[in-house]
Order: C-alpha cells, then structure tokens, then sequence
C-alpha cells in the first residue's frame, strides 16, 4: 500500500501547490511560472497598467561600493574553499569524498560564492548598467550565478535537515557545522543581503533536477557494488552512502525518505527561500512602459538562447 499511498499524496501535494498558484495572493508566483527562468521583470508590479518595474541587473549583482562588496565576496569565496579544503584533506577516503550528498552541496556552494565574485568583478569592469548586460558572455555569467544560488541556497537547507534529523550521532567538528548548517549564513549574506536576488518559481526545475540525479546516484551506488569504504565491517549498512537511504535491505524506507524529500520537503523549503528573497527591497530599473517591457521580454528571451 506504500506505493499507493506515496502517490496520492503526490497528487494532493500537486493540487495544493496549484491552489496556491492559482489565487489572487499568489499572483506573483503565477506570473513566474509563465515566464523566462531568468525573468527580469518584477512580478509584483507587473499588472501596474503604466509599467511595470525591471530588475537592476548591475546594481543586483554587482552592488555599491563596489570595492567593498567585490572584497566581502571574495572573502566568502574564500572561506567557502577553505571549508571544502579542509573537508577533503582530513577525509579518511578523499576518493569517495564526492560520493556524499553534503559534499555534492558544497561544491554547488562554492561555484556559487566564485561566479558571485566573478560577476561583480566582470560587471565592474564593463562599466555598464543596461539590459544588454544580460546577453552575451555577462549575461551567461549572471545566469549561471543565478543559477547556482538557487540549487546551492534550497540544497544547504535541505542538507541540513536530513543530517540533523536522520544521519547526526553526537559528533561534531567545525567543518561538519559549517557544511550542515553554517553554510546556510554564508549564502544568505551573499545572496540576500548584498546582492538581493531574487528567487524565481521556475528555478525550482533547477534544484529539483540537482536533488533527482543525487538520488539517481544513490541508487545506482547501491546497486552497483562499488562499495563504501568508509563503512565499518559489522555494520549492517549493505555499503550504503546513508544508513538512512539503504536501498538493498531497506528499499522501503529508502524509497519514503527519497520520495517525501523530493515531494514534500524541496518545494516546501524553496517556497521558503522564494519568499525570503522578497523580504529585502530589490534594486530596480525606473518604471517602464508597456513597450518597454516587451523589448525586455524579447532580450531576456534571446538571453535564454544563449
């Protein structure tokens, strides 16, 4: 009955989020789902009838002072590497260190804080402030830091759970309370507090399509007998990366864990994060007319063809 009961509260958990889309309160969301991943066009303002309000791409993701916030970002990037440095070099198997969801995250992490860094610098230099700068190489450049925070800020979050709820035995060292949890602050500041970013409905395919394919992986390990050598002989974890998660002898409880976390737990805390990246004043563009608005549309069109 599992199987059975999985699914419905599949389909109850689709016909809740569609509520939710569909009513007046939600209709910024509505709008995010209907246009580009990477939509620059304030939602909340969009049925204004004289304009509509477009987001600061420069002043997002390149804020000023320049100098300080290029030197904090690079400070965090700093930090970042350190922290996954520090995890590798005293890891007992640095070979199956990327085995692990937690260090998979972190890796996210990391690309992020370093294309977060590489975008404020790029659009420093270009010293430009229009919407061009979403075409081209600065506009692959910002998409992909775009991008990367909204895997790597849901990813930390969720990461963090699952260790604390289901893989925690009372040992803690300071790599391990920055990778489940300290990581969350770093990306926070990042991408909240100095570079206002805001989360699209849409981009939750991108985290979501991050979390199947570790869940793809972990099946595969499982099934594979490629083994993990970090496992204590005795143990009855059949090798699995998780205990939590071992599909040989406990496909069941594996299957639920996989399930409810793709399901209920990801679109639960990516709403979360969707609205705390609201929370702030975004940095916009004057409103715009309704002409103007469309020649955005058809660059941020074009810039998703890049």
């Amino acid at each position: 009955t599992t199987p059975i009961l999985d699914f419905n509260f599949f389909i109850l958990h689709l016909n809740l989020l569609r509520t939710m889309v569909s009513c007046g309160c939600c209709s910024s969301m509505r709008h995010e789902l209907y246009s580009p991943m990477f939509d620059t066009v304030e939602p909340s303002s969009v049925k204004i009838k004289t304009g509509s309000q477009v987001l600061d791409i420069v002043a997002t993701f390149s804020p000023r002072p320049r100098w300080f916030y290029i030197l904090a970002k690079m400070f965090l990037a700093a930090w970042a590497i350190a922290i996954m440095h520090s995890s590798i070099a005293t890891y007992e198997n640095p070979s199956f260190w990327l085995a692990y969801l937690t260090n998979q995250g972190w890796v996210f992490t990391v690309a992020y804080f370093f294309c977060s860094l590489l975008s404020a610098s790029a659009l420093y230099l270009a010293k430009g402030g229009t919407m061009d700068n979403l075409q081209g190489c600065g506009g692959l450049l910002v998409k992909s830091t775009w991008a990367l925070f909204a895997i790597a800020l849901p990813a930390e979050i969720v990461i963090a759970i699952l260790f604390w709820v289901l893989e925690f035995k009372g040992n803690l060292t300071y790599v391990s309370v920055m990778t489940h949890g300290g990581g969350i602050f770093l990306l926070v500041f990042d991408g909240f507090i100095f570079s206002r970013i805001p989360l699209r409905m849409k981009q939750f395919l991108l985290f979501e399509t991050f979390s199947s394919f570790y869940i793809l992986w972990n099946i595969i390990h499982a099934f594979s007998g490629i083994g993990n050598p970090n496992t204590e002989e005795g143990v009855d974890d059949d090798d699995a990366i998780y205990g939590s998660m071992n599909w040989n002898d406990d496909p069941g409880s594996a299957g639920i864990v996989a399930v409810s976390t793709l399901v209920v737990l990801n679109p639960i805390v990516f709403l979360v994060c969707r609205c705390a990246s609201r929370i702030l004043p975004k940095r916009l563009l004057n409103i715009i007319s309704s002409d103007e608005v469309d020649d955005t549309y058809d660059n941020v069109e074009s810039m998703e063809t890049v």
